[in-house]
């Protein structure tokens, strides 16, 4: 009986991690609460954005550019990197805000929260 458990375990266990790295990509802006040092990888010249197995480089793009925008720049891919951020989304696309001559995009906040 006991090795029915372990067999559905076994089956189980790889199949939920690997549903669950299917997460949305998102900026790894961390702040310690009171401080405004960041304490993730992303700051405002160079965004790090963490993202699964299945993350879509589009919306990766996408997510960077919009903090790029913040300060009127443009996103420019520095370095990928793996098993850099968490369990469920170990992929890291680290870029690198740069100057334009071309127009940016304005920034579109992610949260809008009306009060």
């Amino acid at each position: 009986m006991c090795s029915h458990y372990k067999k559905l375990a076994f089956i189980c266990l790889p199949s939920v991690v690997f549903l669950l790295s299917a997460c949305a990509p998102f900026v790894d802006a961390r702040r310690e609460a009171g401080v405004s040092e960041p304490v993730g990888s992303s700051t405002d010249d160079n965004p790090a954005i963490c993202y699964g197995l299945f993350g879509s480089q589009a919306d990766i793009d996408a997510l960077a550019a919009n903090e790029c925008a913040k300060t009127g720049r443009k996103a420019v891919l520095k370095q990928k990197e793996n098993f850099a951020c968490y369990l469920f989304t170990p992929q890291k696309a680290v870029y690198e805000c740069e100057q334009s001559t071309e127009p940016v995009p304005p920034y579109k906040p992610t949260c809008s929260i009306s009060r």
